[in-house]
Parts: C-alpha cells; structure tokens; sequence
C-alpha cells in the first residue's frame, strides 16, 4: 500500500506502540510496593521500546518544559508522577494481546534490535568517552519507530516488506516501493509528529551521520539490525569493520567487543521474551530465532547474499589488491558487486562496509554520475575532520590509469582556495584564464595530487556547516574542465545539498 509519508504519519501516529506483557506486569508490581524502587523501574521500562516511547511522547506534552531537553528515562519518570506511569501500565495496549504469529514476531524481532542497539551504544559512547550516555541509549532504543508502529497498525503489509528483505532486497528500496516512503523518512517525520527530542531526531536522518553521538546510535542500529540476521554475513562482518574504526582500535578487538557486548545483552535481556543473537556466536547460526518462532518461518540466510545496489552491500575486494589498513592516510580499494563490475570502483578512507552508510551510498552515488555522466576521470568527496583542523578524501571514484586522489589532505588552518570555499556553499572552476589568480593559492603539497591545468570543486555544506568538498578533474595531466562539465558538476552537487538539507 503505497501512500505519501504524511498519509503513514496521520495513519500510525494516533495509536500507542504495544508494550509487551512482561513489561506492563513488572510494572504494576514495582508499583504496588510499598515503596518505589525508581531505578528498577526505570530499568524496566527502558528495556521496552513501546514504554519507552510513551514517556517521551508524554513528557513533550507538560505544559511546563524544563529548560534542558530530558532524554533519560531515569529523569523523565519523576517529571511526569507515578499516577500516570500507573495509568500507563493498565491502558496500554499489550503487544501479545494485539499481535499474533509472524506480526508477534515481527516487532519482537524490532523490539530485540532496539534493545540490543540501546545497550551497544551506551557501551560505545563510553568507549569513546561521548557525553549523555543514558540519552544515546534512548536515541538507539527509538531509532525505528517506523517500523515499531507499522507492525503495530498495518502488521500485513509490514510482512510483506519484511519478507522482500529477508530475500536479499535493499531495505530502503522495499519500503520506498512497497510504502511509498523509506523508513528513514517516516522515523523522521514520527519523531516531529510526537515531539520527540533532538538527540533522537538527529540520529535519523543521514545530514548527521558525520556526527560521533548520532554516528553512534545508527552504527548500533545497523550492527543490531544485521546481527540479528547472523553472524557470518557479509555484511555483519562489514558493520564490524566500521565499528573498528568508530573506535578506533583493531578488527580483532572490536570483533570480540561486539561479542562481549552481545553476551552481556542475552544476559540483560534473557527473560524477556525477544531474540538473542548472542547466543548464536559460536554456532554460526545465521538466523536467530524468537522463543516461539516456528522453523518454517525462519529459513537460514544464503551464505553468499544476493546481489544488492552496490552502495548499499560490502564490495567484494579488487583483483591483485592488498588490502589497507583502516586509516585516513590509506584507504583500501574496493569494486563494486558482479553486475556493476564495469564501473571504476569506489575507494574509501573508510572501510568498505561503510557503504551501509546512507550519507555514504549519496556521495558515492553522486561520485559515479560525475565520473560516468559528465566524464571527468577523476572524482573525489573530501570531509572535514571533526575538530575541522583537516579535510582529508574520503571517497574517490577514477580510472585505474590515472594516478590517485587518495590521501588528499590539507591542513584548514592555513589559507588556501579550498578553504575559502568552505567559507559557504560555492563552486570554482580552475582554467588557463585564471590559474595565475588561483594556483597561488594552493598549497604546494595540494598541488601535486591535483590537476594545476584544470579542475573544478564545490564545498558541501548541511545545516549551514561545512562538511567538506567535492573535487574533480581529467587526470592528473589531463585537459582542463569544459564550462558544460563545471555547470553539471554544480548541478549534482546542488542536488546533493538540497537532498541533505544543506540550507536548513
């Protein structure tokens, strides 16, 4: 049933997320105590996405707001009094109650996720010593309300969805097709629509995936969502390589962390009636089930996954390529799945899972079009660092005869003409006619990775802030850029912006 987002928002937004059973049990039992214990509520509740959801939509609805955004739920319980968290466990709905077979499954399978990605970034901010741990938490738990809320209110249509991903279709491109909207779009617009917090907002949309606290909580999203699948996947082991990278520390290490983390979770989770991925680390089980899940209806994942759009699935490696280690200053190189073979590959300064990543699946989307559409040879997405001290490439796209854009670096401190571009959203074209006005004002070591005969780049900016910049060019040694070339390359990179939301 394919609808508009703002046709889904006014259709699921009415109604409550279910609550399972256990939580709404637990509840009234801590609270017919003589005395509360809050921190055990508060652990309860957390734990229950539905609950969880409730709290915050609530808590937007006091009259009074406090001056702080309240993402804790150990802080937004007090705010709001016992009597209605006593209300809240009699009047809503419970999720056994409303939903049986596959749906019943379906959102407990969404339930596991959210909890599993809840407790992985709260342990991943602390790792890398992020503020707001607990708010994190609540920002990974509510990362799918869209999809909580369509298996709660359209369970059919949810299943049909859920069985084109489970055969290997890109998720996004199965909710776009089957719905009418992905479900980045509707968490997006359910997060406005309930008056969710910004942290929880922000960790939605890709505009902020360069951002460590919303980084965070879509990493753990995306390392709940495909482990749940199994462990062995091409891409769960993908999502690995970037989580060793987030944090900075070897594969192997970030490896067992996960597995430390996904034990600690069964534990924390047991008596809950949801799936465990970790207790299928040592089999290998690539498709955890639920307690009730029938074996008919949980068929294992193919070893090999069927073929995906190429942003969206780990590229296999190149032919004849070593490997890089996970740094700025050497990216591996990478290409693209069978049926795309023909086109110059993709090389990141990330590893190649991150092309799970959606910011990443747009650039290197737009990347292709300049290389393949406008016939530049040589195409390059370079990013500010996080402390804005450096821009370094991220993503190049060029043929295999040209040398290398990879490891372009400038230091931001020092004048240059790609720091004046990120000064606002503006384009150069570098040409005979102005190289004495520009070359200048290029640093030497800029200089001899970049085309001095002719080149054109555009600074990216989202939200009114630098991002970084695309850059393109012929060949190192190659003829200039046409004027027809520039002119479609700002065009690419406007659509770009303005998909991102680069002016607002």
């Amino acid at each position: 049933m394919s609808q508009t987002v703002e046709e889904w928002v006014r259709q699921i937004s009415s109604e409550s997320i279910p609550v399972m059973q256990r939580t709404l049990t637990q509840v009234r039992d801590l609270l017919n105590k003589s005395s509360v214990n809050h921190t055990r509520l508060s652990e309860v509740i957390s734990r229950d996405p539905g609950f969880s959801l409730y709290v915050m939509q609530k808590l937007s609805q006091l009259p009074n707001q406090p001056k702080e955004p309240i993402t804790r739920i150990t802080l937004a319980i007090p705010m709001l009094g016992m009597e209605l968290i006593k209300q809240a466990s009699k009047t809503l709905p419970s999720l056994e109650d409303k939903l049986k077979g596959p749906p019943r499954r379906g959102l407990y399978n969404c339930y596991s996720r959210a909890a599993h990605a809840a407790l992985y970034v709260r342990s991943l901010a602390k790792m890398r010593n992020l503020p707001d741990t607990d708010g994190l938490y609540t920002g990974a738990l509510l990362h799918d309300i869209g999809e909580m809320a369509l298996w709660s209110v359209v369970p059919d249509e949810m299943q049909r969805v859920q069985n084109k991903i489970l055969s290997g279709d890109d998720r996004e491109s199965v909710a776009k097709a089957e719905l009418g909207c992905t479900f980045e779009t509707l968490n997006i617009h359910l997060s406005e629509r309930w008056q969710l917090p910004d942290l929880i907002k922000e960790s939605q949309g890709i505009s902020n995936s360069f951002l460590p606290k919303p980084l965070s909580v879509m990493l753990s999203s995306a390392i709940a969502r495909e482990t749940s699948l199994g462990w062995q996947r091409e891409k769960t082991l993908g999502d690995m390589e970037l989580l060793a990278e987030f944090l900075e520390i070897p594969q192997e290490n970030a490896i067992s962390a996960l597995h430390r983390l996904a034990a600690e979770a069964a534990r924390d989770l047991h008596a809950l009636p949801l799936p465990l991925p970790g207790f299928y680390i040592i089999s290998g089980d690539p498709k955890p089930v639920t307690k009730s899940a029938s074996r008919k209806a949980e068929q294992p994942t193919k070893h090999t996954p069927p073929s995906q759009k190429a942003a969206l699935e780990k590229p296999q490696p190149a032919p004849d390529q070593k490997t890089q280690p996970s740094t700025s200053e050497s990216p591996p190189e990478t290409e693209t799945p069978a049926a795309k073979q023909q086109k110059p590959a993709a090389v990141s300064d990330t590893p190649p899972a991150q092309k799970s990543n959606p910011l990443q699946e747009m650039l290197n989307s737009a990347l292709q079009q300049m290389h393949e559409d406008l016939g530049l040879s040589r195409t390059m997405f370079a990013m500010l660092t996080p402390d804005r001290a450096m821009i370094r490439s991220r993503l190049v796209i060029e043929s295999e005869q040209q040398l290398s854009l990879k490891g372009f670096a400038l230091d931001t401190k020092k004048p240059s003409l790609f720091k004046i571009l990120l000064n606002k959203p503006q384009a150069v074209i570098l040409n005979k006619d102005n190289a004495e006005k520009y070359l200048p004002m290029i640093p030497q070591e800029a200089k001899e990775q970049i085309n001095t005969s002719g080149f054109v780049s555009m600074s990216i900016f989202i939200r009114n802030k630098p991002v970084g910049l695309f850059y393109a060019d012929n060949g190192l040694s190659g003829p200039g850029v046409t004027r027809q070339q520039f002119e479609n390359f700002k065009v690419i990179c406007q659509k770009m912006m303005k998909t991102m939301g680069g002016g607002k």
